[in-house]
């Protein structure tokens, strides 16, 4: 496993069983070598040079979900203002940052989104549409090492701010007062941002338009967006799978689409316990992915000193990111892009370092 195709002309060779996508075993070899025999079917995996790669980030396929997709990343900010629900004079400007698959060649990469501002959209749309929702005290741009990522592999995600609830407003946004209102306000927020860019992707004069499969429409949140992604699902049929990371799981009700439900297993944020039973309550296809050795940000960006976040005793950022895009990524190529491409590497084994439940 430890041998490497680097410094020679040998390839990455993944073998499977004939007509299947069952692993049987990876080496490293001629490339004329890398061929199908009678029990056996060979792929060359070009993009990997160690089968250590092959093995455990692709289940036995050539497909590495930790890198990036065949896309540039294009990223546009659109204002979207509705009425609070709690106090209905109040107006709630909702920022949405929407990235998306842009068209080869767009560039310069801007710093702060890490996408390329308004680049024209890849072809081969419309795509699948991703909403994500930030934790409490959070904002859009708290994980871009999977929204970036999701939209070069070709879905749009629009992440939205929960005002009153964001880093800005800190610390007043973790007050009690203020959570009690967010958990009204979030679903709405979500529901009003699907309606708007909706609109948008149906007007010829919109720079979203075409853009969005409103049949493939997924939910993600992290923390009370996780909390938020519960309720919002089962409140609007829009939504057709739904993926909490880490989630509030408060009152939660139980999902009724295909799911992804992801936690670190030293969480000391939220109730691990809550979040299994609310995973066991939810109808299959459903996915548990438990993630060792790390904690509540393993999901976004910020690593918070912290026992949830305290390299080495827990995985860097870096670590805990790869294994989530390593069941996130899969989940909604299979799940909401309809790629069956992608469906082992939601089998057993389970990657390295974390446990994977899968009712089917």
């Amino acid at each position: 496993m430890r041998a490497t195709t680097c410094g020679t002309t040998k390839v990455v060779c993944a073998e499977r069983a004939p007509g299947t996508r069952k692993p049987i075993g990876c080496r490293v070899a001629a490339a004329a070598g890398c061929r199908d025999r009678k029990k056996v079917d060979a792929e060359r995996c070009a993009a990997e040079t160690h089968c250590t790669d092959v093995v455990d980030w692709g289940n036995g396929t050539c497909i590495d979900p930790r890198a990036d997709g065949p896309h540039p990343a294009g990223v546009r900010v659109v204002t979207f203002t509705k009425q609070s629900v709690v106090n209905p004079a109040q107006p709630r400007p909702l920022e949405t940052i929407v990235w998306y698959p842009a068209a080869p060649g767009a560039g310069p990469v801007d710093g702060q989104y890490r996408a390329v501002l308004d680049a024209p959209p890849a072809g081969g749309g419309p795509f699948p549409l991703v909403v994500f929702s930030h934790g409490s005290c959070g904002y859009p741009l708290q994980s871009p090492f999977l929204t970036v990522g999701l939209a070069t592999h070709g879905f749009v995600v629009a992440a939205l701010p929960h005002p009153g609830n964001t880093i800005f407003e800190f610390p007043s946004c973790g007050v009690p007062e203020t959570l009690v209102d967010s958990a009204v306000e979030r679903p709405a927020d979500v529901r009003f941002v699907l309606d708007q860019i909706l609109a948008a992707n149906a007007d010829p004069a919109s720079p979203l338009f075409g853009l969005v499969d409103p049949a493939r429409v997924g939910m993600m949140g992290h923390s009370f967006g996780g909390f938020t992604t519960h309720h919002v699902v089962r409140q609007d049929a829009r939504f057709k799978v739904a993926v909490p990371l880490a989630a509030a799981v408060l009152n939660a009700p139980a999902f009724l689409v295909p799911s992804l439900t992801m936690l670190g297993q030293i969480d000391g944020v939220v109730n691990n316990g809550a979040i299994r039973n609310a995973y066991a309550a939810s109808t299959a296809p459903k996915y548990l992915g438990e993630i060792e050795h790390a904690g509540h940000y393993a999901f976004s960006e910020g690593c918070f000193p912290s026992p949830d976040c305290d390299p080495p005793t827990t995985l860097t950022q870096d670590e805990a990111h790869a294994l989530v895009l390593r069941y996130v990524v899969p989940f909604l190529q299979v799940h909401l892009a309809g790629d069956a491409a992608w469906a082992p590497l939601l089998a057993a084994p389970a990657a390295p370092g974390t446990v994977l439940e899968h009712t089917p």
